[in-house]
């Protein structure tokens, strides 16, 4: 069993937002189940006149069109699973911390 987060992305050019949607502990089908669900509720306009749902290829993310009275949004829905949570050292799959890159660079 992984853990599991449902992420939005949505923004134009230098305005760019990255969220939590939802969490979940389970199999990447019990995430993609709540990534379905995310996309039927998540960010309701006020006066929704059409929400269209599209599942990309590798069925791991969906686009989100929202149209509303006046205004017009795409949104994408992707799930991440957690490779390394430093609270938690069980989760990291690699096997240890991350060290930093060594500057190889010759000395002049």
């Amino acid at each position: 069993m992984g853990q599991w987060a449902v992420i939005a992305q949505f923004g134009r050019g230098e305005q760019y937002v990255t969220e939590v949607v939802a969490r979940v502990s389970g199999t990447r089908e019990d995430a993609r189940q709540a990534l379905a669900e995310a996309a039927r509720w998540y960010r309701k306009p006020r006066r929704e006149k059409r929400r269209e749902v599209y599942r990309l290829p590798d069925g791991d993310s969906h686009l989100l069109i929202l149209q509303g009275a006046v205004t017009r949004m795409e949104i994408t829905l992707t799930l991440a699973e957690l490779v390394y949570d430093s609270a938690d050292p069980a989760a990291d799959e690699a096997g240890g911390p991350v060290r930093p890159p060594v500057d190889r660079r010759p000395e002049q």
